[in-house]
């Protein structure tokens, strides 16, 4: 993929450049002038989450970019607010907007052709090198801002590796035990106060007051549902004694007299319901019995709550009152802790099944590794004999640092950029910031400057610095006071 060029506006001010799709140098005499904002708003035109540079606030902005990409031609891409981006595929003049951040794979998937989120999430961090995090960045850590990159997830994208399931697994776990840690810091404080303020563990009269009014809304509930089944089962015996003496029936005495069953002389039944009538009265006068104390309790709460306002600062301090609720929590240090420690070697296991699935029999690993053996050769930093495989995973960078680190960096980058390109078959511009740190002196930027000459010469690259570098046909694009420096109005008086 190809930057063609960039329109940015901010305000009455605006800007146009053009890039080469070979080489190109952002170039600046002294430091702070906007060549990281630049960059920074290229990354923030293609849809990504970018923080702003002191002087500019990219909401503020408009941001149009011309691409040009293998899978998808020429895409105009216009970004004016954080929420969204609109794309056009030319020759089509039809617009479609992409809502951000949850559309962001959609969106992404037009620009390099692939719907895999372990790459889309990844190649960033391969392309691009931040002048503040990027050239101590190896293998995983951030990109930029809140932009992350990881070797294993690039890997599993690469290789077709699906960990979903392990790694939902993973999720779950992760926010389990974030809530235990917390639950264990709480239980640990308990038992503090438990020592420490004995007089804090016995319930208050507020808390009493609670319990009892609790308890008898329960009972209430009870004794509510009784009287609905006393109601429904006189209803249906009413309804069959009714039924009984509608059938007029009639019945013959021993002494062969004959008389009508009537509601009157169904003698059995009669009693039942004179029973569960006397039950009712009896459950009913509870009933109201208890209503009374509920309505006494709270009105006293709330009669409570009107002195609490009033009298707050001359009694409890909210701390007195955290520390009481803290008290009546049921948490035992103990029993947490061995959750946690649980729930933290499952995490541990998952974690490294999900590394074993990523790393066995994987080729890709493999080509990786050599590519980066081969430039970390050639840059003096290592060769095959102290660099196994291995070290694609690495997490031990203490013993790496200044120039070596830096150039370290860099190998690892073009060696995930080979590797992409293999599998998706696109080109990635290579975008350094400031590649010339501190510590690296001018023969080592002349080693690194060479390889992306020979090796990457197909690639647009475009570098951020106060220095110049040796390549042919290189784009300078000048930066001097501003980035955004060329008044609207003006601009329309030289095209009328």
């Amino acid at each position: 993929m190809i930057f063609k060029s960039i329109y940015l506006q901010e305000g009455m001010f605006e800007r146009k450049i053009f890039f080469t799709d070979s080489n190109n140098l952002i170039f600046s005499k002294k430091n702070s002038r906007g060549k990281t904002t630049l960059l920074r708003l290229m990354l923030y035109g293609l849809g990504y989450n970018i923080p702003n540079t002191k002087n500019i606030k990219f909401n503020k902005c408009n941001v149009s970019i011309e691409v040009e990409s293998e899978i998808s031609g020429t895409i105009l891409l216009n970004r004016d607010n954080l929420n969204s981006i609109e794309v056009t595929i030319l020759p089509s003049t039809e617009k479609k907007t992409y809502v951000l951040p949850e559309q962001f794979e959609e969106f992404q998937k037009i620009l390099w052709g692939t719907s895999s989120s372990d790459i889309i999430n990844n190649l960033l961090g391969a392309y691009y090198v931040d002048q503040e995090k990027g050239w101590t960045l190896l293998n995983r850590g951030v990109v930029i801002g809140s932009i992350h990159f990881n070797i294993e997830e690039l890997i599993r994208g690469l290789s077709k590796i699906d960990c979903s399931e392990l790694i939902k697994k993973e999720k779950r776990l992760e926010k389990e035990i974030s809530k235990r840690k917390q639950m264990y810091d709480v239980a640990q404080y308990r038992a503090s106060l438990e020592e420490s303020a004995g007089a804090l563990l016995t319930d208050t009269y507020e808390v009493e007051n609670n319990n009892t009014l609790d308890m008898l809304l329960n009972e209430q509930k009870k004794i509510k549902s009784e009287l609905r089944r006393i109601d429904s089962t006189l209803s249906d015996n009413k309804k069959f004694k009714k039924f009984i003496a509608d059938m007029k029936l009639l019945i013959q005495a021993p002494d062969g007299t004959v008389f009508p069953v009537t509601e009157q002389n169904i003698i059995g039944l009669n009693d039942s319901i004179e029973l569960l009538v006397s039950k009712r009265k009896s459950i009913s006068a509870k009933y109201s019995q208890i209503a009374n104390m509920i309505e006494k309790l709270q009105q006293e709460q709330e009669h409570d709550k009107e002195n609490e306002q009033l009298t707050f600062f001359q009694s409890e301090t909210s701390i007195e009152k955290f520390d009481k609720s803290i008290s009546r929590l049921k948490l035992n240090p103990v029993t947490v802790k061995r959750e946690l420690d649980s729930l933290q070697k499952e995490l541990k296991y998952i974690r490294e099944e999900i590394s074993r699935t990523t790393k066995l029999n994987n080729s890709m690993s493999s080509v990786i590794s050599e590519i980066i053996i081969k430039y970390a050769t050639e840059l003096g930093i290592g060769d095959k004999d102290s660099i196994p495989v291995s070290y694609l995973f690495t997490s031990n960078l203490k013993e790496l640092s200044g120039a070596v680190l830096h150039k370290t960096a860099f190998a690892f980058r073009l060696a995930y950029i080979v590797a992409i390109e293999k599998i998706i078959n696109v080109k990635l511009p290579i975008i350094l910031d400031s590649p010339s740190g501190k510590e690296v002196d001018p023969e080592n930027i002349k080693l690194m400057m060479n390889i992306l000459k020979r090796d990457f010469s197909d690639h647009q690259i475009i570098i951020a610095s106060i220095y110049s570098y040796d390549f042919s046909e290189l784009n300078t694009i000048t930066i001097d006071d501003h980035l955004i420096d060329q008044e609207i109005h003006d601009n329309e008086e030289l095209n009328s």
